[in-house]
């Protein structure tokens, strides 16, 4: 059976048509496929220079890290400098700007977006890159982290309580002559000044208690300095003359005078610091 010639080109037509699809889909397909690899490569590349921005950072000394919003930064003599030139063009074509910025706190020390003050012990670290793709579109990409200075905080919101600075040793403790309570040690283990403000000592009989010394310096007597100003008994507190420890120092409390003989009276001891803290002592046995 014959075809007529016009059947015969107008398949072959509609073949080279069907083909020619077939072949512009895989095209646009691979196209497609290829740009969202491009995509994907540089949103990866685009966070690792973010992370390294913000790991950079971290490495400089908290004291270095001036305010700004338009940081760059280089790497020289194996240490990451911060300067304040940006946006930096990195060798890939991409840009990356790094910020440090103010954290503002109220008095509770919660950070706060508006008011507060700021906070000298914290400071915010943002990394931002920025690029444009093979389709001419923009995009960027940022991250931030909260950076204190909890290791030598100038501020309140991180400072130690005093209480925690310090450690207490009663377990030489003696009444020397049955009356005088010697060897009680406190020991400044922090990084700043402790400052005791108050004193109050409990014991099971009726002795009065006159004066005070830490190492040579009376700090309350009945006469002054401090108040009360009258002999105390048990479980009044003495508003003694402020007495400051000195970091990685230890104080004596080398003269507490009891009127009465002590010998086999139990005592125990409060001691409150400026700051509010306190810290009272198990109940102990003077030698």
């Amino acid at each position: 059976m014959r075809y007529p010639q016009g059947t015969i080109m107008l398949e072959a037509l509609i073949a080279i048509a069907v083909g020619t699809m077939y072949v512009m889909g895989i095209l646009g397909f691979t196209m497609s496929a290829n740009q969202s690899s491009d995509r994907s490569n540089e949103t990866t590349r685009a966070i690792w220079h973010l992370n390294e921005g913000l790991e950079a950072l971290q490495t400089i000394s908290f004291e270095e890290l001036t305010a700004t919003n338009l940081g760059s930064l280089t790497f020289q003599n194996g240490q990451w400098l911060l300067a304040n030139t940006a946006p930096q063009t990195l060798m890939d074509g991409m840009t990356r700007t790094v910020k440090v910025q103010t954290v503002n706190r109220d008095p509770s020390c919660v950070i706060v977006s508006s008011g507060g003050l700021a906070d000298e012990d914290s400071k915010t670290l943002v990394s931002e890159v920025s690029w444009i793709d093979s389709s001419n579109r923009n995009h960027t990409l940022a991250s931030s982290t909260l950076r204190t200075h909890w290791e030598k905080p100038t501020g309140t919101c991180f400072s130690a309580s005093m209480v925690n600075q310090i450690s207490f040793n009663i377990s030489g403790a003696v009444y020397s002559g049955g009356k005088q309570l010697r060897q009680v040690y406190f020991t400044n283990n922090g990084s700043s000044l402790v400052t005791i403000d108050k004193i109050s000592m409990t014991w099971n009989n009726n002795a009065e208690f006159s004066q005070l010394f830490m190492n040579t310096s009376k700090v309350w007597s009945e006469s002054g300095p401090g108040t009360p100003t009258h002999d105390i008994h048990s479980g009044e507190i003495m508003d003694i003359q402020n007495y400051t420890l000195s970091p990685n120092s230890t104080t004596e409390l080398n003269k507490g005078q009891f009127e009465s003989n002590m010998t086999g009276t139990t005592l125990t001891m409060t001691v409150t610091f400026t700051d509010g803290s306190s810290w009272t002592s198990p109940a102990f046995n003077p030698l």
